[in-house]
């Protein structure tokens, strides 16, 4: 009887622990608020949630799974982490295209922050509520122009990038000496956005993928 009772017992302590759930709403308001400490209400007035965050649960039968977090009005199963909630940067002063611009808030089960927001992806000026220091689009063809490129088959091409390891935002520089269906051989320029320093001056061939 005894034993019955420890069974019943363990039972009744276990059972909230294993289901675990939120409102969604509650998810989002909860990643909400450490965004908004980590950059400032400012600039937390440009961020949206985006659409293709989830959280990740555990079923009954102790299965990890992954779901949306728009999707049901309460989380599923026990709730282990919301490892994806993520905003997307929508900033005047920093409408480039193609650039990664969201920001991961991991949460705990708790929904306390598992971890540090990492905030690299979003420029000094913004962070600190300052204008833009970047060069602009036409500082930035002068500097090009000023190269000495080789005579290329169409317009150079500029694409902003992340560099992972210094943490920091480059203007990569695509000159295109020659095309053919497949593959490009292309003249580089790696060009520092603030200083516009070229960082990097090289060619390469880059390959068409799934090309026939």
């Amino acid at each position: 009887m005894k034993r019955l009772l420890n069974i019943l017992l363990l039972v009744f302590i276990s059972a909230p622990i294993y289901s675990q759930t939120y409102l969604t709403s509650e998810v989002i308001e909860k990643a909400e608020f450490h965004l908004k400490k980590a950059v400032g209400e400012d600039l937390f007035y440009f961020f949206k949630l985006d659409p293709d965050s989830y959280y990740e649960y555990k079923s009954r039968t102790g299965k990890t799974r992954w779901e949306n977090i728009n999707k049901g009005k309460k989380t599923k199963g026990n709730f282990v982490n919301g490892e994806s909630i993520r905003f997307i940067l929508y900033h005047p002063e920093f409408p480039y295209l193609y650039v990664n611009k969201r920001i991961s808030v991991q949460l705990a089960s708790d929904l306390s922050l598992k971890s540090e927001i990492n905030l690299d992806r979003i420029p000094k000026f913004l962070l600190e509520g300052r204008k833009s220091d970047w060069l602009n689009e036409n500082q930035l063809d002068k500097i090009i122009k000023n190269q000495g490129l080789k005579k290329s088959v169409k317009n150079p091409i500029k694409r902003l990038e992340f560099d992972n390891n210094e943490r920091k935002y480059y203007w990569m520089v695509f000159n295109t000496l020659y095309e053919e269906k497949c593959y490009s051989d292309e003249e580089l320029l790696h060009i520092d956005p603030v200083t516009g320093q070229v960082l990097k001056h090289y060619e390469e061939r880059y390959y068409v993928m799934h090309c026939h």
